[in-house]
C-alpha cells in the first residue's frame, strides 16, 4: 500500500488518475478474497513476479522486526525525506491521521493547488463512468482487512516460511501486487477492476496447484475461507479434492466433516449422512472421544434424515460414562448446540442440565451452558418446559441479523452472489421484516447481473423499479415515469429522501441521460410550497454525488430561479458557497454565505462558511467575526469552537501564514500539518509535531 505510493512522488501530476485507479485496486485486494485469489494466482503463475514475491516473503521471515506502528514509520520516514518524496510521505501522514484514505486527493491538492475535494469529486465521476457496482466501492458498511486470505499461505509455504504471520505474507502480496498493477494501462486497470467474482469453476482452476503441495494446510486455510464467506459450493469441491489428495493424513476426517455440514446446508442429507460416515471410520482408531463425536454427527445427520438413532444415542451413553469429565461434557455440549439449530429446545434444555449437574465440569462449559439455562428459563410455558416458539422466534432474529452482517460483508467485499445468500437467508429467517431487507437484497441482484430477480424485488415499489429501467436503454421512459411517482413519494419526508431514490437509477444511465430524466422530473413540479426548488436541491445532491460538478452547479442555481421561500433559499446558497468552497473559489464562497444569511442571520451553517473561507484566503479578521457567530450560535459544534480559538491566537500573534492557515481549519490532520511547518519554520521536533491534536498541542510548537 505505502509503497504504491511512494513511487507516485517521481510521476507527473496527470497521471493522477492512474492513481485513483491504484487506490481502487490496493481496496479491492483487501476486502474481496476471489480477487485477492485471482491476482496471487496470476503471481505465482508468472517467473518473474513469482520469483520477487517468494523472496520478499523469505527476507521478511529473516529480517528482524522491531514492533513500529505505522504511524512511527511514515514520521520517521518523513523526517529524512525531502522533495517529492516528503510531500507525498506528508500527504499519507495527513490521510493516515485523519482516519480516511484520502492520500491521493490530498497529494493532488499539493501538485496542482486545487483542494482535495475537488479531487475527491472528480475521483468519484471518474470511478462511476469506468467502473460497475461503483456503491460498492463507495457505500457505508465495508469490512475490515481480512489480512487471513486465500492462496496467501500457500505463496508462504512455496517460500518456505508458512509460520509468518498472515498480516506479514498479506503486506508482501499487496507490494508485489500493487507494483505490477501500476504498471498497466488505465485501460487495463479498468478491466482488472471490472472483472466479476470468481465463480466456482474459476476457483476450481486457483486451488488446483494447492493439492499439489505436500503441506495439506494451503488447500485447507482456503477451503476454510471459502465456507466462511459463503461460497459453500466452491468450498464443498475443494474439501471433497482434499479428502483424496490427502487422503491418510490428518485434513481427511475434517474434510469429510465439513462437507457433511455444507451438504446439510443444502438439504441433501442422504450425501451428508456419507460424508459423516467417512469421517467417522476414519476416527475408529482415533480413541474413545473421537469415536463419540463422530457417532453424535451421525446421530444428529440420522435425525435428519428421520432414521431410528436410539441404538447410535445408546453407544455414545456408553463410551461418554467412559470419558473424563470434561471431554464428556464437550460431547453434551455439542449435542445440545446440534438440538438448538434444529429447533428443539426440549433436547437442548436436558443436555445443558446434564453438563450444569456433571461433577469437574470444565468452568468454560459451565458458564455457556449456565448462561443459556438462564435466557431459557426467561421463556418457558404454563408447564415449565421451554416456549419454542418464543425461543425459535428470539433466535431467529439473532441469526437474521447475523445473516444480514454477513450478506453487508459479501456485498462490499465485492461479492453479490454471497451477499444475496446470505440476505435471503435473513428474509427466509424474518419473513416479517423482508421489507426491510428487500433494498438489500435488490442491491445484490442488481449487482450480480441478476435482473429478473431484481425486478421481481423491485415490484411495487417505484424507486427500485425506475433502477431496473434505467438498466435496459429502451426502457428509459419507463425509468423515469418510476422516479417520477418515487421523489413524489418522498419529498413529503425530505430533500434527502428525494436524492435518495434518484441517485441509484442515475447510477445506470450515461451523464447525458441523467439531464434529460431531470429535465423532465422538473417539468412537472410546481412552484407551490417550494416543490420545483426542493426537486431542483435534491438533484444537485445526486449530481454531486455522481462527481458532476458543473451539473450541480446548474441545478442549484434553477432551485433558485424557483423563487423559494427564506429556509430553502438559504439552504441552496449554503450548497453553492460549499461548493465555490471546494473548488477554491473561496471568496466568491464568501459573498454567496452573505447571501445567505440575508434570508436567515442566525443560521450558523453560513457564518461558518464565511469563517472557513476567509481562513483560506488569509483574511484571519474576518473569519474570527465569522467564527465567533458560528460559536454562538451552535456552541455544541466543535469545529465552531476550534476556528473560534484558533483565529483568536493568529489574530493576536500572527506567524507562519501558511502553518496559521492549517492551524485555523479544524480536524486533527490539520492540527498536526500545522504543528509540523511551526516546527520546521521555527527549529522544533518535527517528529513529535506530529504528533500533536489539539489547540494546546499546537501552540506547543507555535
Amino acid at each position: 500500500y505505502l509503497c504504491d505510493y511512494l513511487t507516485v512522488f517521481d510521476q507527473p501530476a496527470e497521471s493522477y488518475d492512474l492513481l485513483v485507479l491504484q487506490n481502487m485496486f490496493l481496496y479491492r485486494m483487501s476486502v474481496d478474497g476471489g480477487f485477492h485469489a485471482r491476482v496471487v494466482s496470476s503471481i505465482l503463475n508468472h517467473e518473474e513476479d513469482r520469483g520477487l514475491l517468494l523472496s520478499l516473503l523469505a527476507d521478511a521471515a529473516e529480517a528482524e522486526k522491531p514492533a513500529t506502528a505505522l504511524k512511527e514509520w511514515l514520521i520517521s520516514a518523513y523526517v529524512s525525506a525531502d522533495g517529492r518524496r516528503k510531500e507525498t510521505l506528508s500527504c499519507l501522514l495527513r490521510s493516515h491521521i485523519s482516519g480516511t484514505n484520502k492520500t491521493a486527493e490530498l497529494f493532488a491538492e499539493s501538485q496542482t493547488g486545487i483542494p482535495e475535494s475537488v479531487w475527491r469529486l472528480r475521483s468519484r465521476s471518474a470511478v462511476i463512468d469506468k467502473i460497475k457496482n461503483s456503491d460498492m466501492y463507495f457505500g457505508a458498511g465495508r469490512r475490515p482487512f481480512w489480512h487471513a486470505f486465500p492462496l496467501d499461505l500457500a505463496a508462504a509455504s512455496l517460500a518456505g516460511v508458512p509460520e509468518l504471520s498472515a498480516d506479514i505474507v498479506y503486506d508482501a502480496v499487496v507490494c508485489v501486487a500493487g507494483a505490477w498493477f501500476s504498471t498497466l494501462s488505465a485501460d487495463e486497470m479498468v478491466v482488472w477492476l471490472n472483472m466479476p467474482r470468481v465463480t466456482p469453476e474459476e476457483w476450481g482452476v486457483i486451488v488446483r496447484p494447492l493439492l499439489e503441495l505436500a503441506d495439506p494446510a494451503p488447500a485447507v486455510s482456503t477451503a476454510d475461507w471459502l465456507y466462511a464467506s459463503g461460497n459453500y459450493d466452491a468450498a464443498l469441491d475443494l474439501y471433497a479434492n482434499i479428502t483424496l489428495a490427502y487422503s491418510g493424513t490428518s485434513a481427511e476426517k475434517p474434510a469429510f466433516e465439513m462437507m457433511g455440514e455444507i451438504l446439510t446446508e443444502f438439504k441433501d442429507f442422504d450425501n451428508a449422512f456419507e460424508s459423516y460416515k467417512n469421517a467417522f471410520l476414519l476416527s475408529r482408531d482415533s480413541g474413545k472421544y473421537a469415536i463419540a463425536d463422530g457417532l453424535k454427527n451421525l446421530c444428529i445427520a440420522g435425525d435428519d434424515l428421520g432414521e431410528d438413532m436410539h441404538e447410535y444415542y445408546e453407544r455414545i451413553a456408553r463410551l461418554s460414562a467412559e470419558l473424563p469429565a470434561d471431554e464428556c461434557c464437550a460431547i453434551r455440549f455439542s449435542f445440545a448446540t446440534a438440538a438448538r439449530r434444529r429447533r428443539n429446545y426440549t433436547d437442548e434444555y436436558r443436555w445443558l442440565e446434564e453438563i450444569a449437574a456433571a461433577e469437574d465440569c470444565p468452568e468454560a462449559l459451565f458458564s455457556a451452558a449456565f448462561s443459556r439455562l438462564s435466557d431459557m428459563n426467561l421463556h418457558m410455558d404454563a408447564f415449565g418446559n421451554p416456549d419454542s416458539a418464543a425461543l425459535a422466534a428470539a433466535d431467529s432474529a439473532v441469526e437474521a441479523a447475523l445473516a444480514v452482517e454477513k450478506g453487508d460483508f459479501a456485498y462490499f467485499g465485492l461479492d453479490p452472489v454471497c451477499a444475496l445468500f446470505w440476505y435471503n437467508r435473513a428474509s427466509a429467517l424474518l419473513p416479517e421484516r423482508r421489507d426491510r431487507i428487500l433494498p438489500k437484497m435488490f442491491s445484490a441482484a442488481v449487482a450480480a447481473g441478476l435482473i429478473p430477480e431484481a425486478a421481481g424485488y423491485a415490484r411495487g415499489t417505484p424507486a427500485l423499479e425506475a433502477v431496473v429501467h434505467a438498466l435496459d436503454a429502451e426502457e428509459f421512459a419507463l425509468a423515469v415515469s418510476a422516479l417520477n411517482k418515487a421523489v413524489t413519494a418522498s419529498l413529503s419526508k425530505s430533500i434527502e429522501s428525494a436524492a435518495a431514490v434518484v441517485y441509484p437509477a442515475f447510477l445506470f444511465l450515461s451523464p447525458a441521460k441523467r439531464r434529460e430524466a431531470a429535465e423532465q422530473i422538473l417539468a412537472s413540479r410546481s412552484t407551490r410550497d417550494d416543490e420545483r426548488a426542493r426537486v431542483s436541491l435534491a438533484l444537485g445532491s445526486v449530481y454531486l454525488d455522481l462527481g458532476m460538478i458543473d451539473a450541480a452547479r446548474s441545478m442549484l442555481r434553477a432551485a433558485l430561479r424557483a423563487n423559494p421561500g427564506a429556509e430553502i433559499r438559504s439552504r441552496i446558497l449554503i450548497e453553492l458557497a460549499w461548493m465555490e468552497s471546494e473548488e477554491g473559489e473561496y471568496k466568491q464562497a464568501a459573498e454567496t454565505c452573505r447571501l445567505a444569511l440575508k434570508q436567515n442571520d442566525r443560521f450558523p451553517a453560513a457564518w461558518a462558511g464565511i469563517a472557513r473561507a476567509s481562513i483560506r484566503t488569509g483574511d484571519f479578521s474576518a473569519a474570527l467575526s465569522a467564527a465567533e457567530e458560528a460559536a454562538l450560535l451552535n456552541p455544541a459544534d466543535e469545529s465552531y469552537r476550534h476556528m473560534k480559538e484558533a483565529l483568536s491566537l493568529v489574530c493576536a500573534e500572527p506567524k507562519d501564514e501558511t502553518a496559521d492557515r492549517y492551524f485555523c481549519l479544524p480536524g486533527k490532520e490539520n492540527s498536526a500539518y500545522a504543528a509540523v511547518l511551526y516546527a520546521e519554520a521555527f527549529g522544533g521536533d518535527v517528529s513529535a509535531a506530529w504528533n500533536a491534536e489539539s489547540i494546546a498541542d499546537v501552540l506547543a510548537f507555535r
